[in-house]
């Protein structure tokens, strides 16, 4: 099995059980241990997973929220649907505000090109990205963009 591929596994398993034990891991899967906590390093660097003493869990079950990067890399056939159907929503004129977010990002990459839409976000980088859109009148929350 390649590295990517026990990685994956490694995943589904940590997320369908809860946490996952670096020696059941390498018991399983045939190899070192080194190699899963190399492997654990690469999940948790990905943001998939957090390392704790022994094994790592899911950021899902952990206290906080984990960067916006992390969360915009997981669940992506489910935001680009929710997306999907926020767009059959959408006014064909007047104003949205779109809130920060992983999702609502999917959101605003998808807003169509062919309404006039005034624009209400409270996110700097989505405020920026919208910026560029012609058909768009972009407000950040303080002051217009554009």
């Amino acid at each position: 099995m390649y590295a990517e591929e026990r990685q994956q596994e490694i995943l589904r398993r940590a997320r369908t059980i809860g946490r996952v034990d670096v020696v059941t891991l390498s018991e399983e899967f045939a190899v070192t241990t080194e190699t899963i906590r190399r492997d654990l390093t690469a999940l948790e660097r990905s943001g998939v997973l957090r390392r704790v003493h022994g094994g790592a869990i899911p950021v899902e079950r952990l206290g906080f929220e984990p960067e916006l990067a992390a969360r915009d890399e997981v669940m992506i056939a489910e935001k680009e649907c929710i997306a999907k159907a926020a767009l059959a929503e959408l006014p064909e004129d007047g104003a949205i505000i779109i809130d920060a977010g992983s999702t609502t990002g999917r959101l605003a990459q998808a807003l169509p090109t062919d309404r006039e839409l005034t624009v209400i976000v409270n996110s700097p980088p989505l405020a920026t990205a919208l910026a560029t859109r012609a058909n768009l009148t972009v407000f950040m929350l303080g002051g217009r963009v554009r």
